[in-house]
């Protein structure tokens, strides 16, 4: 579903890439199976191994064939329908959300062209590592490798425009400095 994996990145970590990828396929498991239980099934175990079960028990109703698919399928679909209840309805069940960090809720995202490591960005915003790591976490090595068409970095948004206002804009085509030991291509930031 066109998620760049490699030895730098991995955008499966991604929330915003994979839950959009995590769509397409559901969106395509729906038309394939014609219900939601069927489609969350094949998200789960493939969409094989849910025509063998529909094969099987002669028929499109999940609870009707659950018992031909594999044992974790089988209890995926029940816990996912139970995660979808509770989302909706916690406050009936006097469960309280914890939210994370208004840091981790208050992002905004920008282009980098060239490598950057998270212990420049640090050093730029005052923001953890920590910080940096869990808003972009399909960066495997603390670093953002090089790319002509950009890669995503989410900050939190009172630190965006010291980022910005520091490393040049993608549109300015200016180079203000150089990434820490890596070799400029002449890319902007």
């Amino acid at each position: 579903y066109g998620l760049r994996i490699d030895e730098t990145i991995d955008e499966r970590r991604d929330p915003h890439l994979s839950t959009d990828a995590a769509m397409r396929y559901l969106q395509r498991q729906y038309k394939r199976f014609g219900n939601w239980p069927l489609a969350i099934a094949a998200y789960n175990s493939g969409g094989g191994n849910v025509n063998k079960a529909v094969r099987r028990g002669r028929s499109k109703n999940f609870w009707k064939i659950r018992k031909y698919l594999p044992r974790e399928t089988r209890n995926y679909v029940p816990a996912y329908i139970a995660a979808a209840y509770l989302l909706q309805n916690y406050d009936q069940h006097n469960l309280n959300p914890s939210y994370p960090e208004m840091d981790l809720q208050l992002t905004d995202v920008t282009k980098v062209y060239d490598d950057i490591d998270f212990n420049q960005i640090s050093a730029l915003t005052g923001l953890s590592i920590t910080t940096i790591q869990a808003l972009n976490p399909s960066y495997k090595r603390d670093y953002i490798p090089a790319s002509t068409k950009g890669q995503y970095l989410i900050l939190p948004k009172r630190v965006m425009n010291d980022f910005n206002s520091y490393f040049s804009r993608p549109d300015s085509r200016k180079i203000n400095r150089r990434p820490s030991g890596r070799k400029n291509s002449g890319r902007p930031l």
